[in-house]
């Protein structure tokens, strides 16, 4: 009975992880000031395109929080330098199971 108990309880966290957003996600709308950003629909899942006119270094990479049922993950935009032009990265899941945009962030270089 006690392994049943230990079982259930084990489950039930491991339940709560993959639930839980990460922690790291910003809503789809923020970003860093000077920085733009626009989503679009692409087969079974979501772009975001983000521009920005200004920053630290020679450029630019937009990363996207991706999310498709209990799956989390990275999706690393394209390298652009700064006021050039957008950074796009895109979600794409698969027929049953599309993905969706938790956040971005963006990496300057």
């Amino acid at each position: 009975m006690k392994r049943k108990i230990a079982g259930l309880a084990a489950s039930m966290i491991a339940l709560a992880c993959l639930v839980a957003a990460p922690a790291s996600a910003a809503e789809p709308g923020q970003g860093r000031p000077g920085c733009f950003s626009e989503t679009y629909s692409v087969a079974f899942g979501v772009g975001i395109a983000v521009n920005c006119g200004f920053g630290e270094g020679n450029g630019y990479r937009v990363v996207a929080h991706c999310s498709s049922g209990e799956n989390f993950w990275y999706s690393l935009g394209t390298y652009v330098p700064y006021d050039f032009g957008p950074s796009v990265a895109k979600c794409e899941g698969g027929l049953f199971s599309p993905a969706s945009l938790g956040g971005y962030h963006i990496v300057e270089y």
